[in-house]
């Protein structure tokens, strides 16, 4: 794997400097998805890159690698360290949370807030009192005080009780708070420029002398009104999963007035109800109520192999959509084998939700380029650009796929039996 940048955030003088690193995915990657007989006569994706020289087939994918934080933590460490920072300003020594016992959230806070000596209350509520788990060891092993129940509407009554008479800060489930976007917002910036060394010094905000294309044909922009960002187009897409939507929220914030589009997949809850949650969410965290295009959040459609359709993830026959928290065996294989040709582990309920329909695309835009010479040409002159939308890639006015980064955020700790097991053997 070829380990492009490396950039350190400054948060704050009291709190260690968190690394930004970026790596490019090797096109191995996409030898993770089986080869039908009828396509055996395919280039592989080396050879295949060698004649994409200006990225017609085959977009440039970027891996932003927060897994790499300690403990696998990822984008959470600079969640909680934006927290710890308005508790330290506002000299509060202890916090009350609450969540499930066995979810990254509670793992994550409880550990890194006693690290930094905040006295821990946690109110956690599991469904499966059989269940064991490594998230469940750090709740309990890092909270100065712990109380589980039996469900989330009893455990939610507790914490609400509790909250009106606490002394400290009391946190909501998921810890959405402003604290959140203190250590979020450089990290966008910082990221910017990580971003704009991969893309070789081209600015992700484009000026005005950029405005018109002078290449023929290109001097008309195609880009569909969704995804119009600002006059120029788009010449980077930022891709990370929609859990509390405090990170994608944040995101969209700074990078609004970009030439990054960013988008967000729907993890865990119907995208109809999240976003009528959004203008809340965004007043929690103290961030200005913009409206959110539909366009760029994401539901990836997962439907039962057989009946027709295209599916999108791969599940067991059986299953008629991948639910949040529930690992299905199909997908854990191919995390396996994504796992050994890239040495990125990814985790079943976040990350390789989203890895494998966005790499399922750009596996299916590299064939579809080799088999259909007419597309090929059409997109070779500048033509039909957008005849097929897809959900994550999308071509510039100069018919270029444009460079595609994603978020990882971690979570992978607790998956670790997904390689530990196979390469054990």
């Amino acid at each position: 794997m070829k380990s492009l940048s490396l950039g350190f955030t400054n948060q704050s003088k009291n709190f260690p400097d968190l690394p930004i690193q970026i790596d490019e995915v090797p096109l191995l990657a996409l030898e993770t998805f089986p080869t039908d007989s009828h396509t055996k006569t395919h280039l592989s994706p080396e050879i295949f890159l060698r004649r994409d020289s200006k990225g017609k087939f085959i977009p440039n994918l970027y891996l932003i690698r927060d897994d790499l934080l300690p403990f696998g933590f990822g984008t959470k460490w600079r969640k909680a360290l934006g927290i710890i920072e308005y508790l330290k300003s506002n000299r509060i020594k202890q916090v009350l949370l609450w969540g499930a016992i066995h979810g990254n959230y509670l793992a994550s806070f409880t550990y890194i807030f006693r690290c930094f000596e905040i006295e821990v209350e946690t109110i956690a509520y599991t469904r499966d009192p059989k269940l064991k788990t490594y998230n469940e060891q750090l709740v309990r092993g890092h909270s100065h005080s712990i109380h589980c129940y039996a469900n989330r509407k009893e455990a939610y009554a507790a914490w609400f009780e509790k909250k009106e008479r606490y002394q400290g800060l009391a946190l909501p489930e998921f810890g959405i708070h402003p604290g959140q976007i203190l250590g979020l917002k450089e990290f966008w910036e910082n990221l910017k420029k990580e971003m704009e060394i991969c893309l070789k010094g081209k600015p992700t905000h484009k000026g005005q002398e950029e405005s018109e294309p002078t290449e023929k044909g290109y001097g008309i922009d195609t880009t569909p009104p969704n995804i119009r960002q600002n006059p120029q187009g788009i010449d980077s897409i930022l891709v990370m999963e929609i859990g509390s939507g405090a990170t994608f929220l944040s995101a969209l914030d700074v990078f609004q007035e970009t030439s990054v589009l960013v988008l967000g997949v729907m993890v865990g809850e119907p995208k109809v109800e999240w976003i009528g949650k959004i203008e809340s969410i965004q007043r929690q965290l103290g961030l200005k109520t913009i409206p959110i295009p539909s366009e760029q959040i994401l539901e990836i459609p997962s439907q039962i192999p057989g009946n027709g359709q295209k599916t999108d993830l791969p599940i067991e026959p059986k299953k008629k959509s991948i639910s949040f928290g529930k690992n299905h065996k199909t997908i854990t294989e191919w995390i396996a084998d994504f796992y050994r040709n890239t040495n990125i582990l990814l985790e079943p309920v976040y990350s390789g939700i989203t890895v494998y329909p966005l790499l399922r695309e750009i596996y299916e835009m590299r064939d579809s380029a080799k088999n259909n010479p007419v597309e090929n040409s059409q997109i070779n002159s500048g033509k039909d650009l957008y005849a097929k939308q897809n959900q994550f890639l999308r071509r510039n006015i100069s018919g270029e796929l444009v460079p595609v980064f994603y978020l990882h955020q971690g979570g992978q700790i607790q998956h670790l039996d997904l390689i530990l097991d196979k390469d054990s053997k």
